[in-house]
């Protein structure tokens, strides 16, 4: 069982010390750059803010970060890279809700990634509405892109602790309760597994499972409560708009099962899968996911989502299809890749998949229409764009548009 204390965050404000006053967060502004000027990897680390409803525009995103902290003596958190190696997924986390740690810097391997904070891009992206403290790294002379960018994985995460660090000692809003119980003997409530893909392809492309790139082969069943726990950390620069760490710390298809548990269905297993190139290795783990969700777990059905472009819709049909063949029914969640010609949204569809939830379209184009009157992280864009005025980017561009796990504000199902 796992507990998440949860402290909204309405307010922050720099000054000494770093301290938490009902649902306003004082920032010691030195003692954090100290914190993270530490790494000699980087010459510098500005911090900013921006705030919903401010005509402010954040560019240049690759990660972003929800803080917490584990309760229980204050432990460091993010096993493996923040924290020593323990169990996630048990006792009491707390959580800062409302705000978020976003992570910057200018990277040649990276992609655009853009919050607005008013306008449309506020309106549909969930980054537009939370309170973003943005860190503004500079590399250190002779720091080579790769070493810099390890330097931001890390910052990012010391960042999300040390804020969180502020909630010890006080008392929660509330807390959320999420228990992964055994099937009741005798119940005959559906048994569902969740098969979620990561992507993790090389540097920058990496999806971190406990601090290494989840690159393996073969599909894994770990606990649910792991994923939501800092247990799965996002390290994809490439596209800093697909699931972001703070989407895997608040995976909403898992939540959503956990809620339910006992009542409407039991959850009996996460299945993790990586979204291999090959395509054998694909049809290779297709196969042992299905195989793990019937035969090991006792699933009547299965929930399978995606985290990537196109290539990804293999996996997901691939992994319908072998399901659908053991008995299991699949739904999968996708973000869509259709043209504005009217092409067909998704790369690759099976006959099997008679049950899509659309996570979004990425490549549809959004106009952000207002100018703003702040820009952090830049000037211009990756494209040439300048950051301030009006700019049109497909939806993958901003930041909390999609998420292929189902924390979207904007969907559509097909039966």
């Amino acid at each position: 069982m796992i507990e998440f204390a949860r402290y909204p965050i309405a307010e922050v404000t720099f000054g000494s010390p770093t301290r938490l006053d009902g649902q306003t967060l004082q920032v010691d502004l030195a003692e954090l750059r100290a914190l993270l000027q530490a790494d000699d990897r980087f010459a510098r680390v500005d911090v900013d803010l921006a705030l919903p409803g401010t005509r402010t525009r954040i560019i240049h995103v690759l990660d972003v970060v929800e803080p917490r902290i584990k309760a229980s003596g204050g432990q460091d958190y993010f096993p493996g890279l923040a924290a020593p190696l323990y169990p996630a997924g048990h006792g009491r986390t707390n959580v800062l809700s409302g705000l978020a740690v976003v992570a910057t810097g200018v990277s040649h391997v990276a992609m655009e990634g853009i919050i607005d904070m008013a306008g449309r891009g506020m309106e549909v992206a969930k980054f537009g509405r939370t309170i973003n403290l943005v860190l503004l790294p500079t590399p250190a002379e002779g720091v080579d892109g790769v070493a810099f960018e390890q330097a931001i994985l890390t910052a990012k995460l010391k960042a999300a602790v040390y804020l969180a660090r502020a909630s010890l000692g006080h008392q929660p809003a509330d807390v959320v309760v999420r228990e992964w119980l055994p099937p009741a003997p005798g119940s005959t409530l559906p048994k569902i597994a969740y098969v979620n893909y990561l992507q993790s392809r090389g540097f920058a492309r990496d999806r971190l499972f406990y601090g290494v790139p989840f690159n393996v082969p073969f599909p894994t069943p770990i606990g649910p409560t792991e994923g939501i726990d800092g247990a799965l950390v996002f390290n994809g620069h490439t596209q800093p708009t697909k699931n972001v760490t703070y989407n895997h710390q608040n995976n909403a298809t898992t939540n959503e099962l956990l809620s339910r548990q006992g009542k409407e269905l039991w959850l009996v297993g996460l299945i993790i899968a990586n979204h291999n190139s090959v395509y054998q290795h694909k049809e290779r783990t297709a196969l042992l996911a299905a195989q793990i969700a019937r035969r090991l777990l006792g699933a009547d059905g299965v929930i399978i989502s995606k985290d990537g472009g196109g290539q990804a819709e293999v996996d997901v049909m691939l992994c319908c299809e072998r399901c659908e063949e053991l008995g299991l029914s699949a739904v999968i969640l996708t973000s869509e890749e259709g043209g504005g010609d009217g092409s067909f949204p998704l790369v690759h569809c099976s006959p099997s998949a008679n049950a899509i939830v659309s996570v979004g379209h990425g490549i549809e184009p959004i106009a952000l229409d207002l100018p703003m009157e702040r820009v952090i992280g830049g000037e211009q864009l990756y494209d040439g764009q300048g950051a301030f005025g009006r700019i049109e980017v497909p939806h993958l561009t901003v930041c909390g548009v999609n998420d292929t796990q189902g924390g979207i504000h904007l969907g559509t199902a097909v039966y």
